[in-house]
C-alpha cells in the first residue's frame, strides 16, 4: 500500500515539475517565520554561529539531538530563540545553558539510536507570540499510513550548500519503518526512529538541521538525526528520533508534566 502511494506521489511530483527547467531543487524548503513556528531554537557554537536546531519544551528546557551536544556545551554553546533570522550577535534572544542531559544510551555507532538531549537554561524564557513550547505526541504515537504528510523546520544547508539565515520549512512524507529499513540496508532503522522523504529526492534534512523538529499536524513527531550524503538523494529517506518513544525520558528529566505539557502559557 505504501509503495503504491509513494509511487503515485512521485508521479504527480514529476508531472508538476515537468514544465520547469531551471534546475532548482530545494533541500530545506521555503522561507517561513518564527511566529509560525515559535518553538524553534538555534543551538549556537562558541563563536555564535548556528550549529543545530532544537525546540522549546518549557520556559527552562530545550530539546535537541544528542549528537549536537557534548561535555563542553553548557560552557561554550548558547541558544537563540524568537528569531526568524539567526545571527551571531549576542542580544536578548540568546540564552546560556546550565545543564545538558544526553540520553544515556545514545549510540552514534549504531544508527544514532537514542539521538535526543535535553538542555536546561540558566534563565527562563519569557513566552510571547515568537516564543512558545512545542506540542508533544502521546507516548508511542505512530503516524498513520493514511496520513503521511509532515513538515520539517530548520536553518540547515539549502540547495546551494549554504546555511540559511532565514528559517525554512519543507513539506514531505513519512516513510514507514519497514520500507525505510529496506532502503537503508546496512543501517538498521529501529522502532524508536522515524523516516521522511520526498519522492524522487530533492527535499529534506541536511547539515545544520540535526536536532530540528519534524511536525505532523502541528505535533513534533521527530528530531532530525542522520541522512545519507549527499543530502536528500533518492531513494534514501532522512532518519529522525521518534519523539513519542521518549516522553517518559522527557518527563523524568525536565519540569514538563503530562497535565500541563500541552498548554501554551502566555
Amino acid at each position: 500500500m505504501w509503495l503504491q502511494l509513494f509511487a503515485l506521489i512521485a508521479l504527480v511530483q514529476l508531472i508538476k515539475a515537468a514544465p520547469t527547467n531551471d534546475g532548482q531543487r530545494v533541500v530545506n524548503g521555503t522561507d517561513t517565520t518564527i511566529q509560525e513556528y515559535p518553538f524553534m531554537v538555534s543551538l549556537r557554537s562558541s563563536a555564535g554561529y548556528h550549529s543545530c536546531g532544537g525546540s522549546i519544551l518549557t520556559r527552562n528546557w530545550i530539546m535537541t539531538a544528542a549528537q549536537c551536544v557534548d561535555s563542553n556545551t553548557a560552557s561554550q554553546q548558547t541558544i537563540q530563540v524568537g528569531r526568524t533570522n539567526v545571527s551571531s550577535i549576542a542580544d536578548e534572544s540568546v540564552f546560556k545553558i546550565e545543564l545538558v542531559i544526553q540520553h544515556p544510551e545514545y549510540d552514534p555507532s549504531n544508527s544514532y539510536i537514542n539521538d535526543i538531549a535535553l538542555l536546561k537554561l540558566v534563565n527562563p524564557l519569557k513566552f510571547s507570540v515568537s516564543i512558545q513550547p512545542v506540542t508533544l505526541p502521546e507516548p508511542f504515537f505512530e503516524v498513520d499510513e493514511a496520513d503521511l504528510e509532515v513538515t520539517l523546520v530548520g536553518w540547515g544547508v539549502n540547495n546551494d550548500g549554504i546555511f540559511s539565515d532565514t528559517l525554512q520549512k519543507v513539506d514531505y512524507y513519512v516513510v514507514p519503518n519497514e520500507q525505510c529499513n529496506e532502503i537503508h540496508g546496512n543501517n538498521t532503522i529501529y522502532p524508536s526512529q522515524i523516516c521522511a522523504a520526498e519522492p524522487g529526492g530533492g527535499k529534506g534534512q541536511c547539515s545544520g538541521d540535526s536536532g530540528s523538529p519534524l511536525l505532523h499536524r502541528g505535533v513534533q513527531v521527530g528530531i532530525v538525526s542522520w541522512n545519507i550524503q549527499p543530502c536528500t538523494i533518492a531513494p534514501y529517506p532522512g532518519v529522525l528520533t521518534k519523539v513519542s518513544h521518549y516522553i517518559d525520558f522527557i518527563y523524568e528529566h525536565t519540569d514538563l508534566r503530562p497535565a500541563t505539557g500541552l498548554i501554551w502559557d502566555q
